[in-house]
């Protein structure tokens, strides 16, 4: 009945431009549903706070699924030229887009490897910036000492830093690549970081 009181008007889509920077941007939109539909590349980046800008804030990520009800939301993001979220909002309504495998939600994607060395030994050696949701990290098989790893600090020999033999592996969850830092104790040696968004 409420839907026909709507004149079945029980959903929308929008599209929130990224190009230009928000702080807690007022949004007067009701629903009690919301799902990211698409974003225009891994590295768009937004968050909401639901019925209050003092709520704590909802990554908007692809596949992210809110069920509960607000009367408005408040959008925050850093200024994205050219990047863009679809979220789709609805009263009396739920709608899931299925992806690879029948999963509602999406499917993590391996991206290209990166290689890590460095020249000197005992050296920290950060990784290159890359957006993920989880990274495998393995020591070269001809590596002939021992990598130690840390993640998000510079790493240290037996300074709770975790250790890697060659030819062995490690996979942990990251938001970033750059996380991972790396001290050889043998110069010129390396690891493979394999990443997923």
């Amino acid at each position: 009945m409420d839907q026909v009181l709507r004149d079945w008007h029980n959903y929308n889509r929008y599209r929130i431009d990224l190009s230009t920077a928000r702080d807690a941007e007022f949004w007067g939109y009701a629903g009690e549903f919301m799902v990211v539909e698409e974003v225009s590349s891994a590295s768009a980046a937004a968050d909401i706070r639901l019925n209050r800008n003092t709520n704590d804030a909802i990554d908007l990520r692809i596949g992210t699924i809110i069920k509960t009800v607000f009367k408005e939301f408040y959008i925050t993001n850093t200024a994205q030229p050219g990047e863009w979220i679809d979220v789709v909002i609805g009263i009396n309504f739920e709608y899931y887009k299925r992806f690879a495998g029948g999963s509602a939600l999406p499917q993590s994607e391996a991206q290209p490897c990166i290689i890590v060395t460095n020249a000197l030994a005992d050296t920290d050696t950060q990784a290159a910036a890359h957006i993920c949701n989880r990274v495998l990290i393995k020591a070269h098989h001809a590596n002939t000492d021992l990598v130690w790893l840390d993640f998000g600090a510079a790493a240290a020999v037996e300074n709770a830093c975790f250790d890697l033999p060659a030819d062995h592996s490690l996979s942990v969850p990251l938001s970033n690549t750059d996380r991972v830092h790396a001290l050889f104790k043998v110069a010129n040696e390396r690891i493979t970081i394999c990443y997923e968004v």
